[in-house]
């Protein structure tokens, strides 16, 4: 390739002093004595590089920078001048239009290191012509990024589908996809090949959106149409464009309140995995027209996006009314639903806002409505959440904490703790359970039971599960290898964790490396996800079994009909959730549901654990109930390895006084 220099300055002597300097350097040089000049010459000829002298009549050296950069932004610019110029030169370095400045006078040899890097800067520009070229002609909707999240690159396809101007280059993801919420942006800028799916927020179609990481500082956005749910096979159910339209004519026509309640199907992600994209709509459709057949008279219901709905319906939900209709759409789901020779659990995240309080547009209070069905989704325990104005506060809070949760990992934040399980046939350490803490670098240690639900929503609880996993892992290994007495360590699987295709292999290697008896460790399921699909619920713990690992249902008792299905589950211990056990000696169905449950798993051969045991009737309650373990700050509370270590060398936690009546737990 011939690499051509234009040389502009209008006195002949400096260009003959730089043609000399240039002899023999294999450039081809061509001069120009003005800015005019210049142009013409670039208007009929090939350059790469363009050095002016600033200080020009007619047309300064800046002038013609800035005129090269819009005529033929391909050509790189070198600027020659004195310290009187050196504003004007830093204006066009600041707009781009320059690549790098000499001043006077200047060395040679960094004449030539400045032309060498000119080059390389041209046919860098090259390389991005060609990619964008490449993009232009792919098959997808592409977004390029920077590692901020400022739009590099929207190729023709992403304007048409997101309805959005082509020169938004340094504009922010928020705005070129607006219909992503700042977590769900963290979500796929912080993994290799993460999707999700959602709504167009201009045209209503649903939409895959998909993350690469081209490598350090770029990444690509893709985004592919998807197919929708055909509303007009459920003419009752809106579409969010008419059920906006509705909300605001409600508004607009009416003094009274105006709810509009957000409903998100919890982990609808696990049935588009496990039955398919095809499948997984019909679900989405059968879902739809059961909502349908219970909604308030006089209330609509529409899709907002893939597998989230509204309730729009004058009238505040606070009243008695309200809330027992709202209940009572909700019924069918309340247990197991049959489809497609399976038996699912589905449940929603569902928060509230009322006019004008909590909004005075369709926009506004369908936003906040939604605000209170994530704050539901992370506080865990409550199902229907009401909108509160310091919501929005906790929100953004809540994105700056997901970033930080992100790295934690790197800042070595993450620490485990242990939580004795005793045995209540000798009083002795029978288990342990691995617990996960976050110790922020300048807020100290936050509760689990904020981070897990926020790690949980933005997929972070997959590396986060897996570390946990590998280091209670090497923990048991070091204490068997200082012959401290046996026990069971417990490690908590989630969701995430359990659908993942490498999830055999990776405890298989664990068990390995460490050199453990697989029978000494313990994965612990949540009964939800369990109960969500039993079919692929039965396959996965018998891939897990086969590896001779324990495995246990925790939080037993908050499922939906599992009971019924207990027997198919090969597991080994069932956990009774803590909320029963607070309850134990307050009232009677608490007493008779625990009852049940270990007299039930006992029959099918099975341990019981009870957690939260906080209380001294709590624990002679679960004596006489002969529960086989005990978990709870009545004992202990979650201690370091050190700590536990010394619990694991002063046993029994408990004696036991053998009297007629049996056996009586004392605490030493």
């Amino acid at each position: 390739m011939l690499r051509r220099i234009l040389l502009v300055d209008d006195e002949a002597k400096m260009l003959s002093a730089l043609q000399r300097q240039l002899r023999g350097t294999g450039y081809d040089v061509l001069v120009a004595g003005s800015g005019k000049e210049a142009l013409e010459i670039l208007a009929t000829t090939e350059v790469q590089v363009v050095v002016s002298d600033v200080r020009m009549p007619e047309m300064t050296g800046d002038e013609l920078m800035t005129r090269i950069k819009r005529q033929y932004p391909d050509v790189v610019g070198i600027l020659l001048t004195g310290y009187a110029e050196l504003n004007a030169v830093i204006r066009v370095l600041n707009e781009g239009a320059v690549f790098r400045f000499l001043q006077k006078p200047w060395e040679p040899e960094a004449l030539l290191d400045c032309l060498h890097d000119a080059f390389v800067n041209w046919q860098e520009k090259q390389q991005v012509n060609d990619q964008h070229t490449y993009l232009e002609n792919h098959e997808h909707a592409l977004v390029e990024t920077d590692a901020e999240g400022r739009a590099l690159y929207v190729n023709q396809k992403a304007c048409q589908l997101l309805n959005v101007n082509e020169d938004i280059t340094g504009a922010t993801l928020e705005d070129v996809l607006p219909m992503l919420r700042p977590e769900q942006l963290l979500y796929l800028a912080s993994g290799e090949q993460r999707q999700l799916e959602v709504q167009s927020v201009t045209s209503g179609q649903m939409l895959r959106i998909s993350c690469q990481a081209l490598n350090s500082e770029r990444r690509m956005f893709s985004i592919e149409p998807l197919f929708e749910l055909d509303i007009l096979a459920i003419p009752e159910l809106l579409s969010r464009q008419e059920l906006l339209f509705q909300l605001d004519r409600l508004i607009l026509g009416t003094d009274e309140p105006v709810t509009a309640i957000y409903l998100d199907i919890n982990g609808f992600r696990r049935f588009n995995d496990s039955l398919g994209y095809q499948q997984a709509d019909q679900l989405l459709a059968m879902i739809a027209t059961e909502l349908l057949k219970g909604k308030p008279e006089g209330a609509s219901l529409g899709r907002m996006s893939g597998d989230e709905f509204a309730l729009i319906f004058s009238g505040p939900v606070s009243s008695a009314d309200s809330c027992e209709q709202l209940e009572e759409m909700l019924l069918p789901f309340r247990n197991l639903i049959h489809f497609a020779g399976r038996e699912l659990h589905v449940a929603f995240r569902v928060g509230y806002a009322c006019s004008p309080a909590d909004g005075r547009d369709a926009g506004e209070l369908l936003r906040n409505a939604q605000v209170a069905a994530n704050t539901a989704s992370r506080g865990g325990s409550r199902t229907i959440a009401c909108y509160q104005k310091h919501m929005n506060s906790h929100d953004s809070e809540f994105v700056f904490q997901q970033s930080d949760l992100y790295r934690s990992l790197e800042r070595d934040e993450l620490f485990v703790l242990y939580q004795p399980k005793i045995s209540m046939r000798d009083g002795r350490i029978a288990g342990a359970e691995a617990l996960i803490r976050w110790e922020h670098g300048t807020k100290g240690v936050i509760s689990p039971t904020e981070f897990i639900p926020m790690a949980e929503e933005n997929g972070l609880i997959d590396p986060i599960g897996n570390w946990v996993l590998a280091a209670a892992s090497a923990q048991k290994r070091i204490w068997e290898a200082q012959q401290l007495p046996d026990f069971v360590l417990s490690v908590n699987l989630s969701g995430r964790q359990l659908e993942d295709d490498t999830l055999l292999d990776r405890v298989s290697d664990l068990i390995k490396q460490n050199a453990l008896h697989a029978s000494q460790i313990e994965l612990e399921i949540t009964e939800t996800f369990l109960m969500q699909d039993i079919s692929h619920s039965l396959g996965l713990l018998k891939g897990l079994k086969a590896l001779g690992v324990r495995l246990a249902i925790d939080d037993f008792g908050t499922g939906y009909s599992s009971l019924n299905y207990l027997h198919q589950l090969p597991v080994d211990t069932l956990k009774i959730d803590r909320s029963f056990i607070t309850g134990l000696g307050q009232n009677r169905e608490a007493y008779e549901l625990v009852k049940n449950i270990i007299h039930l798993s006992h029959d099918m051969g099975k341990q019981v654990v009870a957690e939260g045991v906080e209380t001294r009737d709590q624990l002679d309650i679960l004596t006489e109930l002969q529960c086989d373990e005990i978990q709870g700050y009545f004992f202990s509370p979650p201690v370091s390895a050190d700590r536990f270590r010394a619990l694991l060398e002063n046993q029994p936690l408990i004696m036991l006084d053998v009297t007629t009546e049996g056996s009586v737990p004392s605490r030493i």
